[in-house]
């Protein structure tokens, strides 16, 4: 039944590309490529959580899957209680139903958003369609996570002006579409982090109502999902918006001078009890708590976090260090891990090549460097927070695509000449 209802969603949603004039900017054997990519990598991710890791209700695949099911079933049972838990406004009577929810709750709430609650949230909405099909649900998180990638093509290719550069940073980077491609929080969060973007860059340009609405689901879903993630976007976003308006480096700091103040006075406001620190502390205790309870043989070396800010400034180098170079030579144990390292090696032989050209580089803040400090900053927030190599691996993926394109746009000029004149470079350009 599986294969049968996510054949024919994975059909109708591909004959939709073949047949749309929305989708602009490659053509169309590239587009239905990068959706058979999407598509067979769910299907390796479905095999690795069936096959390799059987456990069902630790596969992640499924446990919000599962939950939407049971969601599904309150809809039909009490609809005024699915109301009020859709729209978060549930009440103590209300917990006799998500109670009978798996992952509605954690063991651990460092005052930051529950990010499981979005995703069962949308598959209890979608259930109400597909009767709970999940090749259906599946395909829906697969359209979704394409959009977003296809916009975050859309915004590489109109920055760069290189299409082929574009279309691996958002189509084919073997980590961002493997976690992308399921029924996950990172398929969700790929279409608002592509779809807020992409249309901030959009209005930018002139002001449209669709890219407005587009905008502000956008925003609100990010505000839910990966909460880190929208932490070290949103001040570059403004910072690059105010840099382009302005052209003045003392606005700019004066600006984000304002933005951090502006920050840490809202946290005051609205947020006394809460403290950035002691999240972070407890993030990373729990991590290594949970790792250790699961037998990892996988937790790298890491400074444990002691609430003081000094101990955090000398974890952003060595978190961003570690997510860079892990795994190592001595972690390869399966297929998951050597593409990994694979993927690792070629992320620091392109920075290798950046880094000889630190000399030559006019150090203007053009889009390149935002997006640079943009994937940096995530790296440091899960290198220290998430010291386990597994962890580390998915939870680095949705920034890689921005990492690549400013990477591979503070080349040596001989290096891009070397690619960019072989014929082979040349014919993808012009056909893709």
């Amino acid at each position: 039944m599986f294969a049968l209802s996510f054949g024919l969603g994975a059909l109708v949603f591909g004959g939709f590309i073949f047949i749309s004039s929305w989708f602009k900017g490659l053509s169309v054997w590239a587009l239905l490529c990068s959706w058979g990519i999407k598509g067979f990598a769910s299907l390796i991710l479905l095999y690795v959580y069936t096959s390799i890791y059987p456990l069902r209700k630790e596969a992640d695949v499924f446990k919000y899957y599962d939950d939407g099911i049971i969601l599904s079933e309150i809809a039909a049972e009490k609809p005024a209680a699915f109301t009020r838990i859709m729209l978060g406004t549930w009440t103590a009577a209300d917990l006799s139903y998500l109670n009978r929810l798996n992952y509605w709750f954690r063991s651990y709430d460092h005052g930051i958003a529950n990010d499981n609650r979005v995703v069962i949230r949308v598959n209890a909405v979608l259930n109400l369609f597909t009767r709970g099909s999940y090749g259906l649900n599946l395909v829906v998180f697969l359209a979704l996570s394409w959009l977003g990638s296809y916009w975050l093509f859309r915004l590489f290719m109109e920055l760069s002006a290189s299409k082929i550069t574009s279309y691996i940073a958002a189509f084919l980077l073997p980590s961002t579409v493997f976690w992308s491609s399921g029924i996950l929080k990172e398929a969700l969060l790929f279409f608002a982090l592509g779809g807020f973007l992409y249309s901030l860059f959009q209005l930018y340009q002139r002001f449209r109502l669709d890219f407005l609405f587009l905008g502000i689901l956008s925003l609100f879903l990010l505000s839910f999902l990966k909460i880190y993630i929208l932490i070290a976007l949103l001040p570059l976003v403004v910072i690059t918006w105010i840099w382009a308006r302005t052209r003045s480096w003392r606005m700019l700091c004066s600006s984000a001078i304002g933005f951090l103040a502006l920050f840490a006075l809202s946290q005051l406001l609205f947020y006394p009890e809460w403290s950035m620190l002691s999240t972070l502390q407890g993030k990373q205790f729990d991590f290594i708590q949970m790792a250790h309870a699961v037998n990892a043989g996988s937790i790298v070396p890491i400074i444990p976090m002691d609430g003081r800010l000094t101990t955090v400034l000398a974890l952003i180098p060595l978190g961003i260090w570690n997510v860079l170079v892990y795994p190592d030579l001595s972690m390869l144990k399966n297929v998951q891990s050597i593409v990994a390292f694979t993927e690792n090696i070629m992320f620091l032989m392109v920075l290798l090549g950046a880094l000889f050209r630190l000399k030559g580089i006019s150090w203007k803040l053009d889009w390149r460097f935002p997006m640079l400090v943009f994937s940096l900053a995530v790296f440091s927030l899960v290198g220290m927070t998430a010291p386990v190599v597994g962890a580390m691996v998915r939870y680095k993926a949705p920034v890689l695509p921005f990492l690549w394109m400013s990477l591979s746009h503070y080349q040596v000029p001989y290096i891009k000449q070397l690619f960019t004149s072989n014929r082979i470079y040349q014919w993808l350009n012009t056909h893709l």
